[in-house]
Formats: structure tokens, C-alpha cells, sequence
């Protein structure tokens, strides 16, 4: 690899870090949310799993998407997570 090409690799790979840490704080604070609709659902004694809502919700998120089977990869493991922390 050229010398200018390790420095950008250098530079991607820093940006992937920063990005990584967004990520993480995100969905520290996705769960912080999530955390609060599990109570509620608790006091209404409503269901913690509801397909028809997270179906609906990879299928919005699949649309916005700009690279196909993203959303389907990875959001199925945020949701079940989501459904433990609920």
C-alpha cells in the first residue's frame, strides 16, 4: 500500500471510531426509551412482543435504507434486545 493510502486508511478508520461511538450512544439511548414503553406496557399489563409494530418498523427503516438488507440484518437484534430490556 502506497504511503498515502495507509494515511487514509488511517483517516477512515478513525471516522468509523467516531461513528461507532455515535452508534453506541444511540442505542444506549434507544434503550433508555425502550425502558420506559416496558413499564408502561407493564402497568397496562399490554404485550411486550407486537410483530404487526416491528414488522412495520423494518419495513420503514428497509425504504430509507441506502443499502439493501441492512435494516433486515441488523434490526431484528435491536428489537429482541429491545424486547429483553422491556
Amino acid at each position: 500500500m502506497s504511503p498515502e493510502h495507509v494515511k487514509e486508511m488511517e483517516v477512515l478508520r478513525t471516522s468509523i471510531q467516531m461513528v461507532d461511538a455515535d452508534i453506541l450512544r444511540l442505542l444506549e439511548e434507544r434503550m433508555g426509551y425502550v425502558l420506559r414503553v416496558g413499564e408502561i406496557k407493564n402497568e397496562y399489563n399490554a404485550p411486550i412482543y407486537v410483530p404487526e409494530v416491528e414488522k412495520k418498523k423494518i419495513e420503514t427503516l428497509s425504504a430509507r435504507c441506502a443499502y439493501p438488507g441492512l435494516v433486515e440484518t441488523i434490526w431484528p437484534v435491536i428489537m429482541c434486545y429491545a424486547r429483553s430490556v422491556e
